[in-house]
């Protein structure tokens, strides 16, 4: 494709799913300022990006990705430096008690140490709370791949968790 088709696609996509990634920030941040410079940050960064998305997969799912990134990058620059960091089960939960404050933060260090796609399906059914169906439908994959995918993604974040207790991280 040439730079301007690029562009025109880019624009499109980004029309599309403006909407669910200021949403999911929004309701991370609860301050529509902040998510509304992060979702800018999130298509720029997007936009720079854009040479190596895999135009074969589905677009939110790959932007989506990258706000949460903001996002985390968002808590750390507010000095939560250490690993006290959102993970998609503080994400999805309006409310935390602190008790459980130290699974949250080896949860969060855990989510950085896995791969991007396993973040990604993570995020879509944790964070966004997607059916394994709708999962499979915004990755191009069968329902049954989606939760094979997710049991992956779940045991790479448990090996991690796992890996700091023996060296005594946690």
């Amino acid at each position: 494709m040439d730079a301007v088709a690029d562009r025109e696609l880019f624009a499109q996509l980004m029309a599309e799913s403006e909407r669910p990634v200021y949403a999911f920030l929004a309701t991370k941040t609860r301050d529509r300022s902040t998510a509304a410079d992060m979702a800018q940050e999130a298509f720029f960064l997007a936009y720079r990006k854009f040479p190596s998305y895999d135009r074969s997969r589905p677009f939110l799912p790959w932007v989506m990705t990258i706000a949460y990134n903001c996002l985390v990058d968002y808590w750390r620059k507010m000095g939560h430096e250490g690993g006290d960091l959102p993970d998609e089960q503080i994400l999805a939960a309006p409310e935390e008690e602190d008790s459980d404050e130290w699974r949250q933060q080896e949860v969060v260090t855990a989510m950085t140490r896995i791969a991007e796609d396993e973040r990604e399906i993570l995020t879509m059914f944790y964070a966004e709370r997607l059916s394994l169906a709708a999962v499979g439908e915004r990755l191009g994959v069968a329902e049954g791949t989606a939760k094979v995918r997710l049991f992956r993604a779940r045991a790479a974040l448990r090996k991690q968790i796992e890996a700091r207790h023996e060296r005594g991280t946690a």
